[in-house]
């Protein structure tokens, strides 16, 4: 006869699962507040360890992980996941925009509190009168921080719901909505050297994660790959010259490259180094998230991504059918990024 419940440990509490319901869905009816968003496996926030026993992991299984919203009970089994800052509400007023690039702007957000997030995690902002969307807290190219001010890295889509309206029908002093943080793909203390890996304005949370692991973790070999569709947009020069200062490896590329300071491959063409002994992170384009994913896994390293999905992608149900073949779909390698604003 087949069991009706099994044993669900989770972070070290027992729960019971039904066979078929997803850890995610099991973890929030025992009350257990396992982090998630997107719900369709594309954020990667819900991504758990399995420590032992029987899931289907759907398609998600990288090395001993799985993604939570996917990934089904099919036996007793126990799961780990990274404790990780509360999602939480604020209130917010934008204070200034400002161009970095071509199409590209820096904004300043003031949270009515302090808003807590990792290195690498993303929010989610709301300008009142205006659709959400999903962003990267990050520092300053120079890090001359303001007190209580969070900064943004967005590129201006043409018609862009959001983006198009910032100087526009979004100004300073419009009214902001910060919810989270959110995602998986945040810096953790560990001894492995560390590879970070952006294109466009994945360098947002790239950055941040490069500064913490500099400042907090001296001692952990780290290099850097930032990535374009042209060198116009390579707009994090001034990041660069800080990390090279202090001795990090970094590389910039862009299809138009002179290939002496700007090389000219794609970001995943430069990883030849990769082995186990190293954590890759990669944020940005999905189609370059993905090869530089099956990359790293393939050398047996670490990974964790930070995809920029377009927000209608998101939430798609045709998003959350396709998530899993898309492992072994042919993928696109173009070196942009599609997350709307």
């Amino acid at each position: 006869m087949a069991k009706s419940f099994f044993n669900l440990v989770i972070n070290g509490r027992q729960v019971k699962a039904r066979p078929g319901d997803t850890l995610l869905d099991a973890a929030l009816s025992a009350r257990i507040v396992l982090p998630h968003d997107c719900c369709s496996g594309q954020c990667e926030t819900c991504r758990v360890r399995l420590v032992s026993g029987a899931v289907d992991d759907q398609g998600t299984a990288e090395r001993d992980t799985v993604l939570g919203c996917l990934a089904t009970v099919e036996g007793d089994a126990e799961i780990t996941f990274d404790p990780v800052p509360v999602v939480r509400n604020n209130q917010a007023v934008l204070e200034a925009i400002r161009q970095i690039g071509p199409d590209l702007l820096e904004m300043k957000v003031r949270p009515a509190r302090t808003v807590t997030w990792l290195p690498g995690q993303y929010v989610r902002l709301t300008f009142k009168g205006y659709p959400p969307r999903d962003y990267s807290p990050t520092f300053p190219m120079d890090l001359k921080r303001e007190e209580g001010v969070m900064t943004f890295h967005v590129r201006r889509y043409p018609g862009g719901a959001v983006s198009g309206a910032l100087g526009s029908g979004i100004r300073p002093g419009h009214k902001v909505t910060i919810r989270g943080p959110f995602g998986n793909a945040f810096l953790r203390r560990q001894s492995e050297r560390l590879v970070l890996v952006s294109t466009g304005t994945g360098f947002a949370p790239i950055w941040t994660m490069a500064v913490a692991s500099v400042l907090g973790q001296p001692k952990r070999a780290l290099s850097v790959i930032a990535g374009a569709r042209d060198a116009s947009q390579l707009y994090m020069k001034e990041a660069v010259d800080w990390l090279t200062a202090r001795g990090v490896p970094v590389a910039m590329t862009a299809s138009d490259g002179d290939g002496r300071i700007v090389r000219r491959e794609r970001p995943s063409e430069l990883l030849s180094f990769v082995s186990p002994q190293d954590v890759v992170y990669a944020a940005g384009a999905p189609s370059q998230v993905e090869v530089i994913r099956r990359l790293a896994l393939s050398r047996g390293a670490l990974f964790h991504a930070d995809p920029f999905y377009a927000a209608e992608e998101k939430r798609s149900f045709a998003e959350m059918v396709m998530k899993p073949l898309r492992r072994i779909m042919p993928q696109s390698t173009e070196a942009g990024e599609t997350r709307v604003s």
